[in-house]
């Protein structure tokens, strides 16, 4: 296979989805964008970028896994099987947590799209209530259903690995990731160049947590943590990043 471009964003359920579809566009004009991985995907949300990127591009999308989706060029990849992978769920949501997310814990999702040529790609987005510990336990979940890889694989999406201490994040984050290393041999694009990818300060949404974090960012106040990954089993000859202020979180590739 040639060099593939692949990105990752959480959209940050589509609210700010028209400010976003011009850096799709210009990471496309770029670099080519191969595939899109998306987290918080809503209804139309997938349509509206592959539109935004041109008549080859198309949308993969499982009933079971509707937050996700993966819009791919199909002039470069064909879809040969689309599954989703349940990731373990919690039994509560501790109140704490209630204030930026549900009440009710959500069920999760790996999303696993087998093309031709052979690549298997991996969209995943982990909890946001709970722990990393638990936050393991569900990228344990889907690195132990994956066949082991002898094909390229890639896996991409939102951790949520939260720490209170900025010194303690990397490693907390490679904790989260290594059931996917030791299982299939991937390796973590950016985590010897690691950049923040989550900004507390752009959760633009309307749970009191979210206001009152963007309230403190107006005075400057912030905990960024790097959140968003690609990995892989294949050399990535180019890792980089787009700001993209319209989601929380910015976009990889």
């Amino acid at each position: 296979m040639s060099t593939l471009l692949i990105a990752s964003h959480n959209v940050m359920n589509a609210r700010g989805l028209k400010a976003l579809l011009p850096a799709y566009v210009r990471l496309h004009r770029d670099h080519k964008i191969g595939a899109l991985c998306v987290q918080e995907h809503v209804p139309k949300a997938g349509t509206r970028i592959a539109s935004a990127l041109g008549p080859s591009f198309g949308v993969a999308l499982h009933q079971a896994a509707p937050r996700l989706a993966i819009v791919y060029d199909r002039s470069r990849l064909s879809l040969r099987r689309l599954t989703a992978i349940t990731l373990p769920r919690l039994q509560r949501v501790p109140l704490w947590q209630r204030t930026y997310s549900s009440a009710a814990p959500e069920q999760k999702h790996a999303l696993v799209a087998n093309f031709s040529p052979p690549l298997t790609m991996v969209n995943f987005h982990l909890d946001a209530a709970g722990d990393n510990e638990h936050r393991t336990a569900q990228l344990r979940a889907f690195a132990s259903a994956l066949p082991l890889a002898r094909t390229p694989l890639v896996a991409c999406g939102d951790t949520n690995a939260f720490t209170l201490r900025r010194s303690d994040a990397e490693a907390a984050l490679a904790s989260v990731l290594r059931p996917l290393h030791l299982r299939h041999n991937t390796r973590d694009a950016r985590a010897k160049q690691p950049i923040d990818t989550h900004f507390f300060a752009r959760a633009n949404e309307p749970r009191f947590g979210q206001r009152l974090a963007v309230t403190l960012g107006l005075v400057g106040i912030d905990m960024p943590r790097r959140y968003d990954v690609i990995c892989s089993n294949i050399p990535m000859p180019e890792t980089g990043q787009l700001c993209t202020p319209a989601s929380d979180h910015d976009l990889v590739w």
